[in-house]
């Protein structure tokens, strides 16, 4: 702040916390109404003022000190598969398209795709989370930027954790040298990977030939022990899963689509392969068996139910402005807001396997008031995460709807040696 005045940086940013935290849709009127129990009275008009250059990059800092923060549950969820392990990490990105003035500060891929906007510029968010505690960590970069290069991939986990990524992260280099810190890794095996034979002297394996083999047999999953790649010649797991004739056609179109928006068509012997999942893994059988494999690596799915979840709930990536720096500070106050609620659900609500992320954020949302009046009062701040925590615990509140046909992942993750096509 230039002068002094009524509005500081501190009541600033508490009024759009909460403000979107209670109502994700809040209008300027809404915000204005926060701020007034923030001891913050402004007009409407005088807080869309507000949202500058600057304000941007003040939410910007106070957003990467709060990312910069690790958090995680001292009561880590008791899933049969994922316990095994000390940290379960599953990683991914999501994408948010920005107004072109903003290219200078987050540039975009250039295509136009789904939304009104050209892409010119994007902001790309990195997530990478541990299964078992909950620990989180968010890294914000450019649109363009590769998925492989994310900085969170550098970070040096604890011996025996697990990592858990899609193919847009295969990197056979990296693999290697995680293994040699005795890290585990469970991947997919990226379409046009050479396997050898794991022998003294190495033979390229036909992996078509290989899988109809099995196929004539009635065989479902099988595995074998493998080289991965001609030069890294990488020591893994290969379990060959034979997939439902529905799971088959989901992986076989979303091929045919990959290809078609780089100009190509995929080849036979690709869309052959997809009705199979080929996952590698470094982790030995007495951690994680044959069987077991497919179940865990399903759960790399939850990335994307949180993902759906920011912009659903939390409508992360929907402003009502069209004002570029309205717009840029809404998306950093979100995240900052997507952050403060896993933080509180990581209080209660992370522990039990059947828990609803949904539901919990939910039940936060609902007591935004009353967090906004507790906040800046330790003992009353403490008493209201309690009560929430009480409300997590709750027998129906913060859980998953049961399902008839088919199992929930907390289901799956406690399933041990067995597989479900």
């Amino acid at each position: 702040m230039q002068r002094q005045r009524k509005l500081s940086g501190s009541n600033f940013i508490r009024s759009l916390v909460f403000g979107w935290m209670g109502n994700p849709a809040s209008t300027l009127d809404g915000l204005s109404r926060t701020a007034a129990f923030q001891q913050l009275p402004i007009s409407p008009q005088g807080l869309d003022k507000r949202f500058t250059q600057t304000a941007s990059e003040f939410i910007q800092q106070v957003l990467e000190q709060a990312i910069a923060q690790a958090v995680s549950s001292d009561r880590p969820v008791q899933w049969a598969l994922c316990q095994r392990f000390p940290a379960v990490y599953v990683e991914d990105s999501t994408q948010i398209a920005l107004p072109d003035e903003l290219t200078s500060l987050w540039k975009g891929t250039g295509g136009g795709g789904e939304s009104k906007l050209t892409n010119q510029a994007a902001l790309k968010i990195d997530l990478q989370y541990d299964l078992n505690g909950g620990e989180t960590r968010l890294a914000l970069r450019s649109g363009r930027d590769a998925d492989n290069r994310s900085p969170l991939l550098n970070a040096v986990q604890t011996p025996g954790s697990l990592h858990i990524r899609d193919l847009g992260y295969f990197d056979l280099k990296r693999m290697e040298a995680e293994a040699q810190r005795g890290e585990y890794w469970l991947s997919r095996l990226l379409s046009g990977t050479n396997v050898y034979t794991s022998t003294e002297q190495p033979e390229a394996i036909d992996l078509g030939q290989t899988l109809q083999e099995l196929a004539a047999k009635n065989i479902t999953i099988a595995e074998r022990s493998v080289l991965v790649g001609v030069t890294a010649q990488l020591q893994a797991r290969l379990i060959m899963v034979r997939l439902s004739a529905e799971s088959a056609a989901r992986q076989r179109a979303a091929a045919i689509a990959k290809a078609a928006k780089r100009g190509r068509t995929p080849s036979e012997r690709h869309l052959a392969l997809c009705d199979w999942w080929l996952l590698i893994t470094n982790a030995p059988p007495t951690l994680l068996e044959t069987a077991e494999a497919p179940n865990l690596y399903g759960s790399r799915w939850q990335i994307e139910l949180i993902f759906k979840l920011w912009k659903s709930q939390s409508r992360l990536a929907v402003s009502r402005s069209a004002n570029v720096w309205r717009i840029l500070c809404e998306i950093y106050v979100k995240l900052l807001i997507i952050l403060i609620q896993h933080w509180i659900m990581l209080t209660g609500l992370w522990e039990i396997p059947q828990r609803s992320l949904t539901k919990g954020v939910q039940a936060i949302q609902e007591q935004a008031s009353h967090l906004a009046a507790c906040i800046a009062e330790r003992r009353s701040l403490i008493k209201c995460l309690k009560q929430l925590a009480k409300l997590f615990a709750s027998s129906t509140a913060c859980r998953q709807n049961k399902r008839r046909k088919k199992p929930n992942n907390w289901m799956r993750l406690q399933q041990v040696r067995e597989w479900r096509a």
